[in-house]
């Protein structure tokens, strides 16, 4: 799995001008939660580490429990918003106003504030986490009106809403225990929606003979 997930990274981060963490790949090929951190962190279990240009990563799962009756649903707002472009506007606003440093300090204080709740099996706490860091996210301008339409519409029914990967467009998720409701509000909003347990599996390989073998760390 690990192999998978650092060769899916590569070229996600070559397609999106070097700009990609390995989140994304990494919870595909894994499942379950994923954490990134510049460090190895005690407590999660670590997967493996990866680094891209000057950029390092600590790659962890998270074991999860009380997720019987959680969902997440997905909303796509339709709006193609290209990663690359994402982070280079939050780089520019960062350059040119210091002192929003201070909201991407706190983004890391509340995850690891959701990432302790995520240990203990507090939804509740993990929902609140969410929504404080999407407002957090919100005021680096990486939101947009389609997608505070549909968090809008998630949020009565939800434990937490966010806008999930660059911002800009794509997509948001709410965490419920009503997938059902909620999935239609965001649907009335104008989005297209899917539901996906907490936790859900990842990749799985049925039969991998005569696949060519191939080594992340040749």
């Amino acid at each position: 799995m690990d192999e998978c997930a650092i060769l899916t990274h590569a070229v996600e981060a070559f397609a999106q001008g070097g700009r990609a963490s390995p989140m994304d790949s990494s919870t595909c090929a894994h499942g379950g939660c994923i954490v990134l951190s510049d460090q190895v962190e005690e407590g999660l279990n670590w997967l493996y580490s990866r680094k891209l240009n000057d950029v390092s990563w600590e790659v962890h799962s998270v074991d999860l429990s009380k997720t019987e009756d959680v969902w997440l649903v997905i909303g796509s707002t339709g709006v193609h918003a290209p990663t690359s472009e994402q982070v280079a506007k939050v780089a520019s606003l960062l350059e040119s106003n210091p002192d929003k440093m201070a909201e991407i300090e706190t983004i890391g204080i509340v995850a690891r504030r959701g990432i302790s709740a995520l240990l203990k099996g507090d939804m509740e706490s993990v929902g609140r986490a969410m929504s404080e860091n999407h407002l957090l996210l919100r005021s680096l301008g990486v939101s947009c009106p389609e997608l505070e339409s549909l968090i809008s519409a998630a949020a009565p029914t939800s434990l937490g809403v966010k806008l999930t990967g660059a911002g800009g467009g794509g997509c948001m998720i709410a965490l419920t225990r009503d997938p059902k409701t909620t999935s239609e509000a965001i649907e009335l909003a104008g989005g297209r929606t899917l539901i996906s347990k907490l936790g859900a599996a990842g990749m799985t390989v049925d039969s991998d003979d005569g696949a060519p073998l191939w080594n992340p760390h040749a």
